[in-house]
C-alpha cells in the first residue's frame, strides 16, 4: 500500500477513509462499487478507492479483522 501512496496515484487520506469505513463495519456507498470476487479471490471483496484504484480486501468472522489483500489498478491486479 505504501508503494501506491508514494507513487502519487492516491492520497493516504483516501485509502485511510475507505479502510476506516470497512474496519468500522460501515457499508460503502455506491461510488465505491464494492462487490464480491470469484475465482482466485473467492471470499474476498473489491472496492474502488478512486477511479481505477482498486482495494481487494476480506473481513473475517464477526471479529471484523480487516485483511487488505492488494491495492492497485485493474490491470496491475488482474493482468
Amino acid at each position: 500500500m505504501q508503494k501506491i501512496i508514494r507513487s502519487g496515484k492516491v492520497k493516504r487520506s483516501e485509502v485511510e477513509t475507505v479502510v476506516t469505513m470497512l474496519a468500522s463495519g460501515i457499508k460503502l456507498g455506491a461510488e465505491y462499487n464494492d462487490h464480491a470476487l470469484r475465482g482466485e479471490y473467492d471470499g474476498y471483496r473489491e472496492c474502488h478507492v478512486r477511479g481505477n484504484l482498486l482495494l481487494i480486501y476480506k473481513i473475517k468472522d464477526d471479529v471484523l479483522i480487516l485483511v487488505v489483500a492488494n491495492i492497485g489498478s485493474h490491470s496491475e491486479l488482474f493482468g
